[in-house]
């Protein structure tokens, strides 16, 4: 766990942490199954995350160090989904929480942003996510062959409004009926 002297501070990321999201990045990114930087250069995607105005970068920080990362995308491919994405928490921080507070944070800034739901991803291999999304309640809903020799497992996260209490004109309409 953290020392009593460490503090943790998880807040949106803005372009004075580009450098340090791009280590972090960098730090785990032969823990990806394909790799981070198979898919694109690392510096375009923290870049084209800040640049754009429906996606955010979320960090963690510890003693003025940032440790952990997540990307959020808003109206992900239809609109109200929001998608987090690219969790990563430095190893020597890992198995203290600073993951699951990354994914709760991103998971109330989608919520805030009007989205009915949120959907996050991970490797068929990485049996740490799994547990974590599901212990915050994604269902896990397609697993997915992808490049023909990686499977990933995608989990979805429905808001639900919360229930109103009755006012005295709807108890007075179910009266009715």
């Amino acid at each position: 766990m953290l020392e009593s002297q460490e503090k943790l501070i998880i807040s949106e990321a803005n372009w004075d942490d580009y450098a340090a999201i791009v280590d972090v990045l960098k730090a785990v990114d032969a823990e990806f199954v394909p790799r981070l930087t198979e898919g694109e250069n690392l510096r375009v995607k923290v870049t084209r995350i800040l640049n754009d105005r429906r996606r955010d970068w979320v960090k963690a920080v510890i003693n003025n160090r940032v440790v952990g990362v997540v990307a959020v995308i808003y109206n992900y491919r239809r609109p109200r989904l929001g998608l987090i994405e690219t969790l990563a928490v430095l190893p020597p921080y890992r198995c203290q929480g600073i993951g699951k507070r990354l994914v709760q944070f991103a998971m109330a800034k989608l919520f805030r942003c009007g989205m009915d739901s949120a959907l996050i991803t991970t490797w068929e291999t990485n049996d740490t996510a799994t547990r974590m999304y599901e212990e915050l309640g994604f269902h896990r809903i397609i697993r997915k062959k992808i490049d023909g020799a990686y499977f990933k497992l995608f989990f979805l996260f429905n808001y639900e409004a919360p229930e109103r209490p009755p006012t005295a004109f709807s108890r007075l309409r179910n009266y009715l009926r």
